[in-house]
Formats: C-alpha cells, structure tokens, sequence
C-alpha cells in the first residue's frame, strides 16, 4: 500500500514538474522577450526592462558580441540572457515578444521559428521598423518587418519610404513624427491617461494593410480595412511621402506610397496598427522603434514638444500582457439533427442539421493544475481511508 502511494504521488510530482518546466523559475509569470540579436542600438532598452519589472524579461542575443553592446546596468535588468538568436528553445515559454529596430535581417530559420511561436495561443508580438533614409545603411528594417508579418499571416505591411509631418513633429523638422495618437474605438483605452496624445516616431516610414489583395491605406480608407485591424497612431493631413533612398541609389522601389502619386502621397498615413488572431493573439505593426534607432519613443519631451511615450507604451505593454494572460475558450462542435415530417398525398421525411457551439472549458495549463490537485487529493484520501 505504502508503494503504491508512494509511486501515485511520485507521478504527480514528475506531471507538476514537466509543467513548471515551460514556464519561468519565479513562478507564472508572464514572459517578455527582448531581441537584442539582429544589432539593435539598446537604446530605451533599460527603460523597457524596468517599466516590466513585473514580469519576466528574458533578453535574446545572437552572441556575445551583442552584449558587448549593451551596458551592464542594462543587463542587471534582465532575468536572463539566451543566446542564439530567434529559435524554437529560446521562444519557448516566450508570451510577448517585442522585436525593435533591426539592422540586421533575420534568417529564413528565425522567421519560421517566429511563425511556430506565433500559431500557439496566447501570443503577442510587437515589432518595429523605420524609414528608408540611410542613418543604418538600407531598409533592412522594413524588410525585416515585412519578413515576419507575411510569415505571421499579417494583412499589415510597412514601405520602402519616409512619412514626413510638418505640423506635428519636434523642432521644425518634418521627419522628426510627433505621431497623434487616436486610436479606433476598439482600442480606445490606449490613449487613457495621455496628455498631449503625441508620442514620437524619429523618422518613421508609412505603415498599409492588404485588403483584397490591393494595398490601402486604412486611415484614408477605413472602411477597406481588415475588420481586425484598428488604427492606434497616425500622422496629420499635413504630412507627405519623401523617398530617401530610390532605386537609383540602391533602395527598393515603393510598393504603393509613390511620391509622385498625388493619390496616395498625401496624408493621414499610419504609424501604427494593431492586427488580433484567433486564441488571444496579437500584433503590434509600428513605423518607428519602442527601442533602438535614433531616438526611441520612450520620451516625454523632444526639441520642447511635449510627449506621451512613458503612458503610451506602459498602456500598450499592459494591453499586451491582459491579452496574453486571457483564459482559451476551449470549443466543442455538436451535431444536432432535426427531424420533420409533412404529409401531402405522401409522407416524406426531411432531415436538417444545425451546429451548435458552447464553451466546455477554459486553458489547457489551468486545466492540468486542476486535474493534479484532484489527483494528489484523490491519492491522499484513498491513503487514509485504508490506514
């Protein structure tokens, strides 16, 4: 008897590890992981970690090469270091992921590994590209962007141009965005507690949306847009399409803002989108970087204009994490058949099936919890019953 209770409960230990095994040392928390691994700047890095103290931040590398990068009071604020870039063992227990400004393409194995992390439930990811004016060299932030979008299924894309505002932005300068923040009313709550809705976006590119396999812009055109796309940052009429880097001097063409189109050259433009999957996952599309760059968002003040970045970003990382954290309405399909007979000089029988859904239960890890705590209360009563 001692045995057999012995092994029941050893069982339930080895259950209770494998799943604790997925999930951070310092309990369930939700992960947050920071791509420092395709030569990001870490600029705003520190700002980042410490306003996600609460959580568990994990920074990927590809080397160390990266961290030689990277203060060592940046470093202190992570709970860990994972080196090897965007694989499956470094994304494993990775909830959030947030990739900034890149200037480093990702490889072919990196953008799948992304794709695998991002079909699971609970899954959000916000990523960040640039302008097409050759502060890093190329737009190989756009095309990093571009990369991982279309891998994820993503209707949003970002162009090879520059998005310039002459009468919201810092200083006098048109490519230094001071981005308005007016979000659709789904999303809505991201501008609570905002100030002067402003936040900066230092040389942004113009993001658009794939809808009918054309692309729009769905700030000009909402009503063309994805249902599942919501505006959350955009630029003013008074802004325009510059093209820093054309084809002639080694850039890549505009996919559709073309400068010398009137039709589509002029403002609003958006500078950031966010796209919603089914089982609680998201995607957060922005034209300018949360860290990284020139100059990340995270500011209150830039060329004494009065900005929005701490509360903004806090806001979004806090949608981020709610959405994340969202119990998975697990789904059962039932077949019902209904039966009818009508009698007209014969009788003839009509059969129709409906479908029938209903909620049967919430998240796999939720549910295995339970079933271990009823086990190990199970085993202990039997235990005392036979003593």
């Amino acid at each position: 008897m001692k045995k057999a209770f012995t092994a029941l409960i050893l069982a339930a230990a080895l259950i209770a590890f494998a799943l604790s095994s997925a999930v951070p040392s310092e309990g369930l928390k939700t992960v947050i992981a920071f791509d420092a691994s395709h030569r990001q700047s870490p600029k705003g890095l520190e700002l980042l970690a410490d306003m996600t103290r609460a959580y568990y931040r994990v920074l990927i590398v590809s080397t160390d090469e990266d961290l030689a990068r990277i203060p060592n009071t940046t470093l202190a604020l992570f709970n860990e270091v994972r080196r090897g870039g965007l694989n499956d063992f470094n994304l494993r227990d990775v909830d959030i992921l947030l990739i900034g400004q890149p200037e480093a393409l990702p490889s072919p194995e990196e953008v799948q590994a992304v794709k695998r992390w991002f079909n699971q439930p609970n899954r959000a990811l916000w990523i960040a590209g640039d302008s097409d004016y050759p502060a890093q060299g190329s737009e190989k932030a756009q095309q990093s962007m571009n990369m991982v979008l279309e891998a994820l299924g993503s209707s949003i894309r970002i162009d090879y141009i520059s998005a310039e505002e002459y009468t919201e932005n810092c200083g006098g300068a048109p490519y230094r965005v001071a981005g308005v923040i007016d979000p659709s009313p789904e999303v809505k709550f991201l501008a609570e507690g905002l100030q002067h809705y402003r936040v900066l976006f230092h040389g942004p590119g113009a993001l658009y949306v794939i809808s009918g396999g054309k692309p729009v812009n769905p700030v000009k055109q909402p009503e063309l847009k994805p249902k599942n796309v919501y505006i959350v940052a955009r630029t003013t009429d008074n802004s325009k399409i510059v093209e820093n880097q054309p084809p002639e001097k080694g850039g890549l063409p505009p996919v559709y803002y073309d400068p010398l189109d009137d039709k589509v050259n002029k403002g609003p433009f958006p500078l950031m989108l966010i796209e919603t999957f089914p089982n609680n996952r998201v995607i957060v599309a922005s034209s300018e970087t949360m860290y990284g760059g020139y100059q990340h968002m995270i500011i209150t003040e830039y060329y004494k204009k009065p900005l929005d970045g701490p509360k903004f970003v806090q806001n979004l990382l806090t949608y981020l994490v709610s959405t994340v954290s969202q119990p998975l309405v697990v789904t059962q399909t039932l077949t019902q058949t209904v039966t009818q007979t009508t009698t007209k000089l014969e009788t003839l029988t009509a059969t129709t099936t409906q479908t029938v859904t209903e909620q049967v239960g919430v998240s796999t890890s939720i549910a295995a919890l339970i079933a271990i705590i009823a086990l190990i209360i199970g085993v202990a009563a039997t235990y005392l019953i036979r003593r």
